[in-house]
């Protein structure tokens, strides 16, 4: 491997780690179940690390699925940047001063079908991304299956504990998140990308 290969690679391997730990750290932020300033901010920040996370995994199947590769990378992406929609919304729903979840939803009526593709859309490609990825590198056998599971489990996870904003729910999918992608990071570093 050449060294521009290892530093891309170590960029991966450290967008996998920091992704999951910035949304773990943006779920402390929270305010009634709501994304304040501080956590939309660090959730923008999580999904532009998951940009360049999410190359770094799909790279990892590439050689085995360069179809998959090329069409789940693309979705991931536009997940990525509806996620960060949600932290640039929660950023300003806060500064508006909207504190309940009625008077974000009436903010959200007010621009109405364009939330569809910009946040909602990309919502629904954000775990599933995370589920088919891990069901993908079980099956090119680039992770062991437990590992392929975990983040199955964190990408089940993810909405079950954002949509009805349950905290407890949320720091658990983070322990998910962080430990699988921990994990992939770590086996990255023994593939040849």
């Amino acid at each position: 491997m050449d060294a521009k290969s290892n530093f891309q690679q170590t960029v991966w391997q450290g967008s996998m780690i920091a992704a999951p730990l910035f949304i773990a750290i943006s779920q402390f932020y929270w305010v009634n179940g709501q994304l304040s300033v501080t956590a939309g901010w660090l959730q923008v920040l999580a999904f532009t690390f998951w940009i360049v996370a999410f190359h770094g995994m799909f790279s990892m199947i590439k050689e085995n699925m360069p179809k998959y590769y090329t069409i789940g990378l693309l979705i991931a992406g536009y997940a990525c940047i509806g996620g960060a929609g949600f932290g640039y919304d929660g950023i300003y729903t806060s500064a508006f001063g909207y504190s309940t979840f009625e008077e974000t939803n009436a903010f959200h009526s007010k621009i109405g079908v364009p939330l569809i593709p910009a946040l909602f859309l990309p919502g629904l490609f954000f775990p599933l991304s995370l589920l088919i990825l891990g069901v993908q590198l079980i099956r090119a056998k680039r992770v062991q299956p437990w590992i392929g599971i975990l983040l199955m489990l964190a990408a089940i996870g993810f909405p079950l504990s954002r949509v009805p904003r349950i905290d407890m729910i949320a720091h658990l999918d983070n322990v998910l998140l962080l430990a699988s992608h921990f994990l992939i990071a770590f086996k990255a570093k023994t593939i040849k990308l």
